[in-house]
């Protein structure tokens, strides 16, 4: 029976009268508004932590002035690759479950070939009353307009995939890019001794709007040099989509380059892959690339491609809009930066591995 008494929920009136403060103030306290003192803080938040108090969220939602809206604007997903589709899994994930608390959430899909696109979708996204908007700023110059603009209307932002520098309003949830970049430079210099010459390919037409590429190879190069096993480096640009059109320029580069290894910065590693089991009479270097996607993790189980790198998009989504369930609903301020895991895939593991 005494346990039972212990363990009773306490509400908002329990905890300021333990507190010795006003109900004012506790709420002030739950909701991280100013005029409290630290002190007063800091006991305030222990009774909290104490009494294990959780708000009524359904309450909080239903108060909360003109339900909270949430806009998505991210690329749509192509035939090159189903990046996209993953991460608007986990966004569709976190609608369904941020719904219940009256937050509606519209997704704005624009084609990250097509910079015209972005601007259509970013103007709808200004032409409604939105609270927040989830972005995935592939063209820099055009999102850093869009985020000052949503900034002037008191309209929060969070990146996902990659990020802006001081830009968002909220921080960016994704992958330490430069971290990326140096885990595949590590596993390179497994697969590779002293001496080799390496291969950086970066895949994709419109690569000016990838700017995000360079703090992977950032990484790679780093960790490379570092090592001082005298690696002959190249990067090289193939700014292409069309397979037919990539194979070309692939043949040339490898017959004249004849690298030991290819890091490939993107999700399109199947490409390479696909390209070394067409030609089967050229030697295949040792290919790491990135995401796992049903046409990479082919090439992963036929042992074109010897690793995959895995950013985790679909969790990149929801957790997006679960950060900013928290900040408007909860209350809970976080670091501006949320680093996802980085996984590592090989042909042994990849048959036990989610997205």
């Amino acid at each position: 029976m005494e346990e039972k008494a212990e363990n009773k929920k306490v509400g908002i009136k329990e905890i300021a009268k333990l507190a010795n403060v006003s109900i004012a103030t506790v709420d002030r306290v739950l909701n991280n508004r100013k005029d409290v003192s630290d002190k007063t803080r800091a006991k305030v938040q222990a009774i909290i932590k104490e009494h294990n108090y959780q708000p009524n969220l359904y309450a909080r939602a239903l108060s909360v002035k003109n339900n909270l809206s949430f806009a998505v604007l991210i690329p749509k997903t192509s035939s090159q690759t189903g990046y996209w589709d993953l991460c608007l899994k986990g966004i569709k994930q976190g609608i369904e479950e941020f719904s219940t608390f009256g937050i509606s959430i519209d997704i704005f899909l624009y084609d990250q070939e097509d910079v015209r696109t972005f601007l259509k979708m970013s103007e709808d996204v200004l032409s409604r009353n939105f609270n927040a908007v989830v972005i995935a700023p592939i063209f820099i110059t055009e999102t850093t307009r869009f985020v000052e603009e949503c900034k002037k209307r008191r309209i929060e932002s969070i990146f996902v995939n990659s990020d802006i520098k001081g830009c968002s309003s909220l921080g960016y949830i994704g992958p330490d890019l430069y971290s990326t970049g140096r885990l595949a430079a590590n596993l390179t210099s497994y697969l590779v001794p002293a001496n080799s010459k390496v291969l950086i390919l970066n895949i994709a037409r419109g690569l000016q709007n990838y700017a995000y590429l360079n703090t992977k190879i950032e990484g790679y190069t780093d960790y490379l040099n570092k090592l001082d096993r005298s690696f002959e480096i190249l990067n090289i640009d193939i700014p292409s989509n069309n397979y037919e059109e990539i194979a070309i320029d692939l043949l040339r580069h490898v017959n004249n380059i004849e690298p030991d290894l290819i890091f490939v910065t993107n999700s399109r590693v199947s490409v390479v892959g696909r390209f070394f089991d067409e030609y089967r009479n050229i030697k295949k270097p040792h290919i790491i690339g990135f995401d796992f996607l049903t046409e990479n993790v082919d090439f992963l189980a036929n042992g074109m491609v010897d690793f995959l790198i895995c950013q985790r998009p679909d969790k990149q989504g929801y957790l997006a809009l679960n950060y900013l369930y928290r900040h408007f609903l909860l209350k809970d301020v976080k670091e501006n930066f949320k680093p996802m895991p980085i996984d590592i895939l090989t042909v042994e593991n990849y048959l036990f591995y989610e997205n």
